[in-house]
C-alpha cells in the first residue's frame, strides 16, 4: 500500500541538498462532536498551501493533502528548489 506522506518526504529528500523537507509544515484542526470528529490538514510549503485533506482520522486527513501537496510540488516547483 502506498504512503503519500512518505512519498512526499522522499520526493523533498531527493531535492538538491536533501533539506526542503525543513521548508514543510502541517496545519491541522478538528471539528464535530467527539463521535463524529472531521479533520482537516493543510500542507504548506514556503507559505503557500499545496495541499489540503480531509478524513475521519488525522491519519487519513494528512494522507490526502499529502497527495495534493505531492502533485503540485512536482507541476509547480522547479527541480532544485
Amino acid at each position: 500500500m502506498a504512503d503519500p506522506v512518505r512519498d512526499l518526504n522522499n520526493f523533498l529528500h531527493s531535492q538538491p541538498g536533501g533539506s526542503a523537507t525543513k521548508n514543510l509544515m502541517w496545519n491541522s484542526r478538528k471539528e464535530g462532536p467527539e463521535h463524529d470528529t472531521a479533520y482537516h490538514v493543510t500542507a504548506v510549503f514556503r507559505g503557500v498551501n499545496v495541499g489540503v485533506g480531509h478524513g475521519s482520522s488525522m491519519g487519513s486527513a494528512k494522507r490526502n493533502a499529502s497527495v495534493q501537496a505531492l502533485e503540485y510540488l512536482r507541476q509547480h516547483v522547479p527541480p532544485g528548489l
